[in-house]
Order: structure tokens, then C-alpha cells, then sequence
């Protein structure tokens, strides 16, 4: 080999090397550091509307956005925490129209298209708007009516779609990209406290259920609203409330409540989230399904590959039975993408930002891998690449 040659190939050699090198540094130096990751699992209610009412509590919320403590809100009309301070039981404070963030069209609009150009990148802005009792968007607030599920599993799915769309479509316009609906909850038992008894379930048949479940979920996501199935594994049969404590289904829980997920899941949108419910079924494990890996390996058993979210993890069944660093710990490495701290039960300005510094001390520490927090970093963004 000549001279020339030898040249050539060392040339090339370096230079595929400085490129290898090169494209290392840049991959290194792009990837996000582990507080910005945590923070979009993390989403957290929170005081103010933006009109000035509860500004130190609001410039938290801005704070913990700004920085990147948090990757989402989740908006409420009703302050149950200051209800329950005034001495009020739970079930009279749900029944007050007492404004949290929510006083009016106009003022909803302003609040979230303010919350979103803080934000370092796309924030969730996500709101319980089921239709029927699960209204935080409520008439007497000025926003249109929406039929409970109970009332749409009656009709033809063709008005589901419709109602769906419609909503997702003002929900667009207000700012809100997330919707935490619908639920797939079978009406097993149709007095049990948190769904049948609210008509918050399609159905009692799991196939009017499934049918009306996926005419919900086509019509948010061709408004392009991220939604969640909810809530998983199933919440129909359940005697009380996790709101309030622990409790178990396993005795009452029938197989086809799985049904509608098995179905639908496999038709699963970029738009598709999960929520996982705090329900303890001992046929799938002793934990609550939100702290149990082995329920939430279900959901990827069904090839689900998109956002899991956890139901509140302010409720009783979770606060009051592990506490809240415990609980954090357990839900994460369960599987949940997300955790959602509803923070109306009880209150804390600062909630966002203690839950964003237990997680990274827990990674710290062992307790949490780093690739579990990368996982779920990786899903989130892929959602919010498509939402608005």
C-alpha cells in the first residue's frame, strides 16, 4: 500500500471518529437534566384564576412553571380545601359553585393561554370534564352543558361522537388540551358512591360501554384533545369512595370490566392516556392498582404503549394508607408516567416543587432509576408533540 493510500485511510478514519465523538457530545449535551424530566410527570392544581384573587398562591404556580417544576395543571371551580376549612363536610363542599380557577369563558381563555407562554416547553393544561356531575366547566360559569355518560350510553353513538367533538373542540379554544375522559367504569354496581351513583358510567353491558367509551375518545382526538381511559382497572362495582380510603373490590369485581380496555386499547391514538384507579383488587395484587406494577404491567400486556396517569394521589386510599413520599415512590416504579396531584383535597402553593426535589432525591438515592424517569420523559413527549 502506497504512501498516498495509507494517508487517506488515516484521514478518513479521524474523520469518522471526530463526527462519532461529535455526534455524542451533542446527544450528551441535548438530553434534558433529571429535574426538568421529572418535572413533566408531574402535574399539580393550584389557587388563583389570574384576576389577582390568591396571588401569592398563583406566583407560586407561575414559579414552579417557569422553572420546569411541573409539566401540567389541572383546573378545578371548586377550592374543596378552603370549603373544608370553613367546616363544611366533603359532600357539601362538592356541592358549592366556589371559584378555584374557573369564574368565567373569557377568564379561562386568559389563565391558560398566560400559563402556557411561561412555560420552557408545552404545558398540560387538563381538566375532569366528563359531562353530567363531572362538570368543572359548569353552565351556571357560562360554558355549555354536557350529558352524563349514563344518559349518552342511552342514546346512539353517533351523539356521543358529536358531544365529544363539540367539546373538544371549545376546550381547544379555551386552552385546555387534556381531558380526563371517558370513563370505562361498568355500571356493576350502579350505587356505588364515586361512579353508578353520579351516572358517570356508559352502562351496565360492557359492550355499550366500549362502544360509546370509543365514540367519546374519536370525538376529543379529532379535536385534538388528549383524553384518558379511566379507570383502570375498573371502578364499577366498588362499595366506596377512594376519595375517602382504601378500598377493595376484589369480592365484587367481575372479569368483563376489563373488556372495554382489552377492545379499545388496542385502537389506542397518540392522543390515549390511561388512568389508573387507587382500587385494591387482590385478584391482580394486594396494592392499590395505581401502586402496583404488576396491574399496571396489564395495561402493557395489552399493547398500550402511550401515557399512564395516575388518578389522584391526594385520595384517602393513597394519602391517608402510604403518605405522600412513599406513595410517590411506589407509583413510579409501578409504571405511571405521570402523577397527578389533584391539590384541592388539602392545599399547598408549593406542592409541585417538594414533589419535583422527593423524586429527583429518590433517583439520587437509588430508590428510582434514572431510566424509569427516561421512559416516562420519552412518552410525555411524544403526547405533547401532538396536542396543542
Amino acid at each position: 500500500m502506497n504512501k498516498k493510500n495509507k494517508n487517506f485511510k488515516t484521514f478518513v478514519k479521524v474523520f469518522l471518529l471526530s463526527l462519532f465523538i461529535g455526534g455524542l457530545s451533542i446527544y450528551y449535551c441535548s438530553q434534558p437534566n433529571l429535574e426538568t424530566m421529572v418535572g413533566q410527570m408531574i402535574i399539580t392544581g393550584f389557587h388563583g384564576d389570574g384576576t389577582g384573587e390568591n396571588a401569592e398562591d398563583f406566583a407560586a404556580i407561575e414559579e414552579q412553571i417557569r422553572k420546569g417544576q411541573i409539566g401540567g395543571v389541572i383546573l378545578f371551580d371548586v377550592d374543596v380545601s378552603g370549603l373544608l376549612a370553613q367546616g363544611m363536610t366533603m359532600a357539601e363542599a362538592k356541592q358549592q359553585i366556589f371559584s378555584s380557577n374557573i369564574k368565567n369563558v373569557d377568564q379561562v381563555k386568559q389563565l391558560n393561554n398566560h400559563l402556557q407562554s411561561i412555560a420552557p416547553t408545552k404545558l398540560i393544561i387538563a381538566v375532569d370534564q366528563e359531562g353530567g356531575n363531572i362538570q368543572r366547566l359548569k353552565p351556571e360559569h357560562g360554558f355549555a352543558p354536557i350529558p352524563s355518560a349514563a344518559e349518552l350510553g342511552c342514546g346512539d353513538v353517533q351523539t356521543t361522537y358529536n358531544t365529544a367533538f363539540n367539546l373538544g373542540t371549545r376546550l381547544r379554544d379555551l386552552g385546555i388540551n387534556v381531558d380526563f375522559a371517558p370513563l370505562l367504569d361498568v355500571n356493576v354496581n350502579p350505587q356505588s358512591p364515586a361512579i353508578g351513583a353520579k351516572d358517570r358510567s356508559f352502562s351496565a353491558d360492557p359492550t355499550t360501554v366500549t362502544e360509546h367509551g370509543r365514540a367519546f375518545a374519536n370525538g376529543l382526538t379529532h379535536a385534538r384533545i388528549a383524553y384518558s381511559f379511566k379507570h383502570f382497572p375498573g371502578h364499577g362495582s366498588a362499595g366506596l369512595d377512594t376519595h375517602a380510603g382504601l378500598t377493595d373490590i376484589t369480592n365484587t369485581y367481575q372479569d368483563y370490566e376489563l373488556n372495554p380496555y382489552r377492545a379499545l386499547l388496542k385502537e389506542s391514538t397518540p392522543y390515549t392516556m390511561v388512568m389508573v384507579a387507587h382500587v385494591v383488587n387482590t385478584n391482580f395484587d394486594t396494592l392499590p392498582a395505581s401502586l402496583s406494577y404488576k396491574t399496571i404491567q396489564m395495561v402493557r400486556d395489552m399493547g398500550f404503549k402511550g401515557v399512564i396517569v395516575s388518578d389522584d394521589m391526594d385520595m384517602g386510599a393513597i394519602a391517608n394508607e402510604y403518605g405522600t413520599k412513599k406513595a410517590i415512590e411506589m407509583a413510579i416504579n409501578a409504571g405511571n408516567d405521570i402523577l397527578v396531584f389533584g391539590n384541592n383535597l388539602t392545599f399547598d402553593p408549593n406542592r409541585g416543587r417538594d414533589v419535583n426535589e422527593e423524586i429527583v432525591k429518590m433517583v439520587k438515592d437509588g430508590k428510582i432509576k434514572k431510566s424509569r424517569i427516561r421512559e416516562s420523559y420519552k412518552r410525555i413527549m411524544k403526547l405533547k408533540e401532538k396536542i396543542r
